[in-house]
């Protein structure tokens, strides 16, 4: 491990000393100011062995969020341990409102084998901190793994915010406003990886949905094109139901056995101002009843049965502490 003093040269590429670059992060007496340079201290912290660290600057609500926080660290410090860290690059660097994405490429190495990769890390700020959220990683050198177009994310509600359990009003005109919240509501699922969203989800209590059609190949689940549904309403469900397991966004990295029925018929506005009545079967009618509870302030927890409420609390305790913690800082 390199002595951490003020001839070190910081292993984030800035040229200064470790000193006078990211040793004043790493001990807490400032806050990276930017997504970018959070991302640079976290490479060195991930270099000097720090996950104490790597912990403090990860969003609560990251899939990467351990409630084990022994393991965590006992797992940060294997791999830092088992990498020669030879180079961090910088490929790509977008910031906007709260959220931010930032393209590297970690050169780094291990008994003689080339560990090198790509990866596109998004960040959000909470309470004027950034923090990292999650990661698109492939092998590799790949310079030109960059951000396409404009980053337009929008803020996740998390659990324990009140507008998930709020009524959300219905919409009176589609204008150009709505049109733009939903090609941001678009990008923010399809950056999470989502197959539907709905707009009480991002802090906008309307009655308005989008979901990923999708597609059941050879026992995958892809998604395919983009459904929007304004003002829907839901009316004759099959009698017919089946169970399986449901996560949320809002609701990170749990999940638990929803029962819904097979088959559902909806009416809804789409975007272009037409009035639809349209049938959905199997995943897109889970889909679209699993948004259409948001629109009424239900979440997926309230249809588990008791053995599964009971299992998930502490997790869901764990979840609420940690996101209080992380406004706090």
């Amino acid at each position: 491990m390199l002595q951490h003093d003020q001839e070190t040269v910081c292993r984030c590429g800035s040229g200064l000393s470790y000193e006078a670059c990211c040793k004043p992060y790493h001990q807490g007496s400032q806050w990276p100011e930017n997504a970018l340079k959070l991302m640079k201290s976290r490479y060195v912290a991930y270099a000097l062995n720090l996950p104490e660290y790597i912990i403090r600057t990860t969003h609560p609500a990251s899939p990467q969020y351990q409630a084990n926080v022994f393991a965590w660290k006992r797992s940060i410090t294997k791999f830092s341990q088992s990498q020669v860290f030879q180079k961090l690059e910088v490929v790509d660097f977008i910031e906007h409102d709260s959220f931010a994405t930032v393209v590297f490429i970690a050169h780094l190495a291990s008994d003689h084998t080339d560990n090198t990769f790509c990866e596109r890390s998004y960040f959000e700020k909470l309470k004027g901190h950034w923090l990292y959220k999650w990661g698109e990683l492939i092998e590799g050198h790949e310079p030109n793994f960059s951000q396409r177009g404009q980053l337009q994310l929008l803020p996740l509600a998390y659990y324990g915010d009140p507008i998930l359990t709020k009524q959300a009003e219905p919409i009176e005109h589609i204008n150009e406003d709505l049109r733009i919240l939903v090609d941001k509501m678009t990008q923010t699922m399809d950056v999470c990886h989502g197959m539907g969203l709905a707009a009480p989800q991002v802090h906008h209590s309307i009655r308005l949905f989008i979901m990923r059609q999708p597609i059941l190949q050879e026992g995958h689940l892809d998604l395919g094109d983009l459904k929007v549904f304004i003002n829907p309403k839901i009316l004759p469900m099959s009698s017919e139901t089946w169970k399986t397991a449901e996560g949320c966004l809002s609701i990170p990295a749990l999940r638990g056995d929803v029962e819904r029925a097979k088959s559902i018929c909806v009416e809804y506005t789409d975007l272009e101002g037409q009035r639809k009545t349209a049938e959905f079967f199997d995943w897109e009618a889970r889909i679209i009843l699993h948004e259409y509870d948001h629109l009424n302030g239900v979440l997926f927890l309230e249809h588990l049965d008791a053995q599964q409420k009971k299992a998930l609390e502490p997790s869901l305790k764990q979840l609420q502490q940690r996101l209080h913690d992380s406004l706090e800082l």
